[in-house]
C-alpha cells in the first residue's frame, strides 16, 4: 500500500506543478457554475428588457377599425396600412415590416351577420418575440368579438363557459424543480469529469512517454498493476475535484448571486442537502476511475500526445448522447436504464435531486458503476502490461 501512496504522491507532484493543471482542474470548475448562472440570469434579463422595448413594425389590410385602434394602443407598434396583398415575404426579409395582418375583405359583412372569417398572418418564424405579440393582439380582439357577440345574442356568460378547469397540483415544488432542473446539473459534472480525467490520463501515460520518464517509473520494485492503479487513481483525481468544485460553486452562487427566483432558490437549497450531495458525489467516485481506466486503456499505446487525443476524443460523443437522453421528456428511471452507463447518472441524479429515488435501484446503479470501474481499469491493466505498447 505503502508502495501505491508513493506513485499517487510522485503523479501528483507532476501533474500540480503545471499551472495549466491547477486553473483547468480548480479555478475554472469552481467559477464555472456561478459564472453560468450569473451570466445566463443578465444575458436572460437584457434579452427580456430588449424585447420589451423593441418596436414592431406590422403591416394591415382590409383591418377594421376597432382592430387598429387595439394595435395603435400599443406604443411600441407601427402600423402601415395596405390596399391590397403584396409581396410581403420581401417586406419581412428586408426589414420594411416584421409580420402582416390580412383581413378579408368582407370583414364588417361577416361579423355583423355573426360568421367565421379568416385572418391570413404573414410572419417569419424565427422572431418569436413578433410573434408572440401579435398572437396576444389576435387572441385579445377574438376576446372582444366574443363578449360583443354574447351581448347580441342576449346569452348569459355563464353558459358560454361549461366548465372551469382548476389544476391542483400534488406534486412538491422540490421535485418539479428537481426534475426540470436535475438533468442539467450531470451534464455539466460530467463534462469536466471528462476533460479532467482525459488530461490527466494522457499526460501520465504519452506524457511520461514523450517525456522519457516512462522507462524510470517502470523500472522501480514496484508492480506494473500498483503503477497502472496509481496512474488511474490521481487521473480519476482530477477528474472528481472538477465536480465537487462545480458542485460548491453551484452552493456558493445560490447563496451569493442575486435575482435569482426566490422558488427556485429556496428548492434547490432544499435539494442539495448533505444526504442527496453525498448521493451524487458516491455516484461520481467509481465513474471517475472508469473514466479514467478507459482513457488509460485507449492511449496506452500512443506514442504522442496529439495521437491520444485523437484516440480519446471521439469518446465523447458516446458520454454526450447518453446525457441528452436524459434531459429527453419520457425517459425514465428504470430498471431497463438503471444499469446503462452515463444515463443512469443522469436520471439518477434527476431523482435524487426530486426525492424521489428508488434507494434499490440507486444500489443497483452504484454497483453497476463499481463494476464498470473494475472493468475499464482490468482493460486498462491488460494494454498497460504490453511492453511493446508502453515502451515503443
Amino acid at each position: 500500500m505503502n508502495e501505491l501512496f508513493v506513485i499517487i504522491k510522485k503523479e501528483l507532484t507532476e501533474l500540480l506543478r503545471d499551472k495549466k493543471t491547477i486553473i483547468n482542474s480548480i479555478v475554472l470548475p469552481t467559477l464555472l457554475i456561478p459564472v453560468l448562472m450569473f451570466g445566463g440570469l443578465k444575458v436572460s434579463q437584457m434579452i427580456q428588457k430588449s424585447n420589451q422595448e423593441k418596436k414592431v413594425q406590422i403591416g394591415l389590410v382590409n383591418a377594421p377599425d376597432d382592430f387598429k385602434s387595439l394595435v395603435v394602443s400599443d406604443t411600441l407598434n407601427q402600423v402601415t396600412n395596405y390596399d391590397e396583398s403584396i409581396d410581403f415575404k420581401t417586406l419581412i426579409d428586408d426589414g420594411t415590416i416584421q409580420s402582416a395582418l390580412v383581413f378579408s375583405s368582407d370583414w364588417r359583412v361577416r361579423m355583423d351577420s355573426l360568421e367565421s372569417s379568416e385572418v391570413y398572418i404573414y410572419q417569419n418564424g424565427t422572431k418569436d418575440n413578433v410573434n408572440s405579440r401579435v398572437s396576444a393582439m389576435l387572441e385579445e380582439y377574438s376576446a372582444r368579438l366574443k363578449e360583443t357577440r354574447i351581448t347580441q345574442l342576449k346569452i348569459p356568460v355563464e353558459k358560454m363557459t361549461p366548465f372551469v378547469k382548476n389544476v391542483v397540483e400534488v406534486g412538491e415544488q422540490k421535485e418539479l424543480i428537481g426534475k426540470r432542473v436535475g438533468g442539467f446539473i450531470p451534464y455539466i459534472f460530467i463534462l469536466t469529469m471528462w476533460g479532467g480525467c482525459l488530461l490527466a490520463a494522457i499526460d501520465l501515460v504519452t506524457g511520461e512517454k514523450e517525456r522519457k520518464t516512462i522507462e524510470t517509473t517502470l523500472s522501480l520494485p514496484i508492480s506494473k498493476f500498483k503503477v497502472l492503479m496509481g496512474k488511474a487513481i490521481v487521473a480519476s483525481f482530477l477528474g472528481f475535484i472538477p465536480a465537487l468544485l462545480n458542485l460548491i460553486g453551484l452552493i456558493l452562487g445560490l447563496q451569493f448571486i442575486d435575482g435569482i427566483p426566490e422558488v427556485i432558490t429556496s428548492a434547490l437549497g432544499e435539494m442539495l442537502n448533505f444526504q442527496s450531495i453525498t448521493m451524487i458525489l458516491l455516484l461520481l467516485i467509481p465513474f471517475s476511475l472508469f473514466l479514467a481506466g478507459l482513457i488509460i486503456a485507449l492511449v496506452a499505446g500512443a506514442t504522442s500526445f496529439k495521437e491520444a487525443q485523437s484516440k480519446a476524443s471521439p469518446i465523447i460523443i458516446l458520454i454526450i448522447i447518453p446525457l441528452v437522453m436524459a434531459l429527453m421528456p419520457g425517459i425514465e428511471f428504470t430498471w431497463a436504464t438503471v444499469f446503462i452507463p452515463v444515463l443512469n447518472i443522469g436520471l439518477g441524479v434527476k431523482e435524487i435531486m426530486a426525492g424521489t429515488i428508488n434507494m434499490g435501484m440507486y444500489s443497483a446503479m452504484l454497483l453497476s458503476l463499481i463494476a464498470f470501474a473494475i472493468t475499464a481499469i482490468y482493460f486498462s491493466y491488460k494494454k498497460f502490461s504490453d511492453e511493446n505498447a508502453i515502451l515503443k
